[in-house]
């Protein structure tokens, strides 16, 4: 949606093409456009077509991937149809759509495709014989290790893939932090998916090491949250606050008031490790409130530790907490922090990253 904003505010027709889905999060409960507080500059085209995942949990997984293949197929016919009646000059994918990309790109249209992870095995081999036959293909990856593996996998010359992260709508974080000296108890604030990847159990574990921090965890499904709030409670840990959902316009004032904001993913797992580019990250950094993070390589590609955030090593609660507090008794520190962070995000909107995807592309248009 952000894409989408940005790419119409430089004067270029979009329209988004997307499946009609029936899904439970907050996001479809509010028109679109406000929800996302996205300016109704674009068309979307909301298309009737089959919901794959409301059968999922009643088949068995081998059968269920043979649905889903037979599904993308289908939408590829689908929503290549539709955008063909647009006359387009260029369609855009994400990585999870390759019958679409193929279509596209057997019709010697110019196209750009974001990675956002690793395809699956068949779903590489589609876009590695797209990608072959097609002169007019412009591929980005959210991470550099990522690009690299592509390009591997791909059978594509090094720095074939362009490097492209996740940004932020900096008009949204135009208040920026005050950095306290001393608090009774500062505020540690984590927002996004409850998910083991993304360091929410590690989080839980180190609040036991931090009794004079309290833990704000912004996010998550009702299920996710109820299975650590059980956690907390058997952990006996009355530092740790579920929000759980929130509209993205109420993220800003959120993450304001908090002392230290923390992005604690594990290392554990390869997407996690190396294929993330957090959107959080960089909402994160335009906030200028101080920022921990586990080193690997998805969050250290960006930040720098000890200039725009502090660094700590991935899964270790003790690790962690020391560097929490070690962030927090540095006045001086968080405050270099925080306005290297502020800068830092500079670079990363959603207008830069339109910018670059159309000086790539417009070679082929």
């Amino acid at each position: 949606m952000k894409m989408n904003e940005a790419l119409s505010g430089l004067g270029h027709d979009i329209t988004l093409i997307h499946p009609k889905r029936f899904q439970k999060e907050i996001s479809h409960k509010k028109p679109i456009f406000i929800f996302y507080g996205v300016l109704e500059t674009f068309q979307i085209k909301t298309l009737n077509f089959v919901d794959p995942y409301l059968i999922r949990p009643f088949l068995p997984r081998f059968i269920y991937k043979f649905v889903s293949f037979v599904t993308d197929f289908l939408w590829g016919l689908k929503s290549i149809g539709e955008a063909l009646r647009l006359n387009p000059d260029l369609i855009m994918f994400r990585d999870n759509t390759p019958f679409s990309f193929l279509l596209a790109s057997l019709r010697k249209i110019t196209v750009a495709i974001e990675f956002h992870d690793m395809p699956p095995k068949i779903a590489r081999r589609i876009f590695k014989y797209a990608i072959r036959k097609s002169t007019k293909t412009k591929c980005f990856s959210i991470t550099s290790i990522l690009a690299k593996d592509l390009e591997k996998e791909l059978g594509l010359a090094s720095n074939t893939i362009s490097i492209l992260p996740d940004a932020v709508d900096l008009s949204i974080f135009n208040k920026k932090a005050v950095i306290k000296q001393n608090k009774d108890k500062p505020l540690i604030t984590y927002c996004g998916s409850l998910s083991t990847a993304k360091g929410v159990d590690l989080l839980i574990d180190s609040a036991k090491l931090l009794p004079e921090f309290n833990i704000k965890i912004i996010g998550g499904l009702d299920e996710d949250i109820y299975k650590y709030s059980e956690q907390t409670k058997s952990n006996h840990l009355d530092n740790v606050f579920f929000e759980g959902q929130i509209s993205p316009n109420q993220v800003p004032l959120q993450l304001l008031e908090s002392d230290i904001l923390i992005l604690p993913s594990s290392g554990k797992s390869k997407k996690s490790r190396e294929y993330t580019s957090a959107m959080k990250l960089f909402e994160y950094l335009a906030t200028g409130v101080p920022i921990l993070a586990s080193n690997i390589p998805s969050n250290s590609e960006i930040l720098e530790s000890e200039k725009n955030c502090v660094l700590f090593d991935p899964d270790d609660p003790q690790k962690l907490a020391y560097a929490t507090k070690y962030l927090w008794e540095n006045y001086d520190l968080r405050r270099e922090i925080s306005l290297n962070a502020i800068k830092l995000s500079e670079d990363y909107t959603w207008n830069n990253r339109s910018k670059i995807i159309m000086s790539e592309v417009c070679k082929f248009l």
